[in-house]
């Protein structure tokens, strides 16, 4: 399939100001590219299903639609599963449950997992791989979560090409990997995919407690970022608010900050979780001495996952600031 443009775009994280992400702030990542428009556009539903379906996009519009405010987030580079990256979002999608067309076509009693498949295709500049799709999967549970969503439309609007326009699925809780663009077909099946990004890439076995089993990249660990001060400019006359975000599968339930480069922690004072969206954390630091700060984030969830201080795609957020 011919491949219209390639390029990626991080948003840098003082520019995360607001609880809802501008849609140009939103980041991007493709795999293979943008793939050309489909006319029509099709959604096939198949695999251990009870009645097949193909529906249109104006079929899926009929159907009812719901909105979600959810944190969305880049797992980084399948290659370097340990370096944090941190492109993530918080907007707001709509669009028809998984679910309802799932019911639709009646699930099978064998099906354990939805894979997806994206119209996109061709060559994976990482590893030069040439691939005919891009396919994820997840366990059926999840699928059937009523948060799973057919998204058409992102803050509001229509989807952007580049954000995966006209269908993509959206996937809250997992890493965004997974949240398939230019979606096409929906399966269900007995056993996980086999697919190039679900066997030879997304697998974290530096994950796994015996360091070789293959831990599939699905629930977003605790993870956290300042967003001010953001280190480009000298600090203001104290007290300075340190703020920022923080977000999770599961609820942050506490995130500490410290000021002197991870020696001392202090608690800060964090926003309950609404629905799937990343919460909001700030500090008052009043004891600003002259000189060099490095200020850290560290969030833990509910479940009592914690960041930790490195070698993870989550690991502790930290930024340089001079006062």
């Amino acid at each position: 399939m011919k491949v219209s443009r390639r390029f990626n775009s991080t948003t840098p994280a003082h520019e995360l100001a607001e609880f809802q992400t501008p849609s140009e702030k939103v980041f991007v990542v493709y795999h293979m590219g943008v793939p050309e428009r489909l006319d029509p556009w099709p959604l096939e539903i198949g695999g251990r299903v009870e009645k097949p379906l193909r529906l249109s996009l104006a079929a899926l519009e009929a159907l009812p639609k719901v909105e979600l405010c959810a944190f969305h987030e880049c797992a980084g580079s399948p290659l370097r599963p340990t370096v944090p990256v941190r492109r993530v979002a918080n907007v707001v999608w709509r669009g028809v449950p998984l679910k309802t067309v799932l019911d639709m076509a009646g699930v099978a009693r064998d099906a354990t997992h939805v894979w997806a498949r994206g119209a996109d295709s061709g060559l994976y500049p990482p590893t030069g791989a040439r691939l005919n799709a891009y396919v994820k999967d997840l366990p059926l549970e999840k699928a059937l979560d009523e948060q799973v969503l057919l998204a058409t439309e992102m803050n509001g609007a229509p989807l952007l090409e580049e954000h995966g326009a006209p269908l993509r699925l959206v996937v809250p809780g997992f890493y965004g990997t997974n949240s398939v663009k230019w979606l096409t077909e929906v399966r269900l099946e007995r056993s996980r995919a086999d697919s190039y990004f679900t066997t030879t890439l997304y697998n974290d076995r530096h994950a796994s407690p015996d360091g070789k089993t293959r831990v599939p990249v699905w629930a977003v660990a605790p993870n956290s970022l300042i967003v001010a001060p953001s280190g480009a400019e000298p600090l203001p006359a104290a007290p300075i608010e340190i703020f920022g975000w923080a977000w999770g599968a599961a609820e942050i339930a506490r995130v500490e900050v410290s000021v002197d480069g991870g020696n001392t922690w202090r608690d800060a004072e964090l926003q309950r979780r609404r629905g799937a969206a990343w919460q909001r954390f700030s500090l008052a630091w009043r004891d600003v001495a002259p000189g060099e700060h490095r200020i850290l984030s560290r969030a833990t969830d509910a479940k009592g996952a914690c960041q930790p201080a490195g070698g993870a795609r989550n690991e502790v957020f930290g930024v340089t600031v001079r006062h």
